[in-house]
């Protein structure tokens, strides 16, 4: 099993400390937070979070595999990879909480990266409208019979920040030099998620079965520079989908249907798109 990784070199760090007395600290601040009960430690970075029953280097924030967890401890770690999109949701279905490991999570196979012989267990869930992946090294092998029961005390407090919504004004949908004039039958909003460290923001418009959805990224991942209006690629008979660059903006924007008419009505609300520079 591999494990995705987020590069986090050169982000400002949040330290929080475990403490002996009957306080906890709140480890967060990007958008993801965890309460941190006595005699754990935690770092966060824009688009994760680590926690731990000893005290962590800064250089787990770059590599997580660096922790030394010895027999006995836990090393759990989010990874924050953003808002919720229908193409990906099959795989992320919304998870209630409280969000906890389940015997079926622990891995069968060492993970690339982190020690031989430990035990892990790893999850992917769309939490509150936000996809996280959470792991938990728990240690060399044997596992011991209170391990995952130790990560979920942590695990079920994670909490996702809220997002602003805006909502049109006269039909107009409009955020950050972005705006798209809505057709008469459709509805729409704006969500700003609590951390923008990979989605400035999220524009959702809806018509029946017919769903738009505009994310503004904010690395450039390798798009193409194009001209407006934008093209919606046909992926599958349901699904078109098209990631590119236009006026300083990189977009991953796609469209969800039920029929080839879908689609075109979807190209027409795609072409009244506006991006100033």
């Amino acid at each position: 099993m591999t494990v995705k990784r987020v590069a986090l070199l050169g982000s400002v760090v949040f330290l929080a400390v475990g403490c002996s007395g009957g306080h906890s600290r709140s480890l967060g601040g990007y958008g993801i937070s965890l309460p941190l009960p006595p005699g754990w430690y935690g770092l966060s970075a824009p688009g994760q979070l680590q926690a731990a029953d000893f005290p962590l280097s800064r250089s787990v924030l770059s590599s997580a595999e660096r922790a030394r967890v010895r027999r006995g401890h836990v090393h759990v770690i989010v990874w924050d990879y953003g808002p919720a999109v229908s193409y990906l949701a099959h795989n992320n279905p919304p998870t209630r909480p409280p969000l906890t490991f389940r015997r079926r999570d622990l891995s069968p196979s060492p993970l690339e990266g982190f020690p031989l012989g430990h035990a892990f267990a790893v999850r992917s869930a769309n939490l509150d409208g936000e996809i996280v992946e959470i792991l938990a090294d728990l240690g060399p092998k044997p596992l011991a019979g209170d391990r995952l029961r130790e990560a979920n005390r942590i695990v079920e407090t994670l909490k996702v920040g809220a997002f602003n919504v805006i909502r049109p004004r006269g039909g107009l949908l409009a955020r950050d030099r972005v705006s798209l004039r809505l057709l008469p039958g459709w509805s729409g909003r704006i969500e700003i998620p609590a951390s923008t460290y990979f989605v400035k923001f999220v524009l959702r418009a809806r018509r029946g079965s017919t769903r738009v959805a505009l994310l503004d990224l904010t690395k450039p991942v390798g798009a193409r520079q194009v001209h407006l209006p934008i093209l919606l690629i046909r992926r599958t008979k349901t699904f078109a989908r098209s990631v590119v660059a236009v006026n300083g903006h990189t977009f991953d924007l796609y469209a969800d249907y039920a029929s080839p008419g879908g689609l075109a009505q979807a190209q027409r609300l795609v072409s009244r798109l506006s991006v100033r520079r």
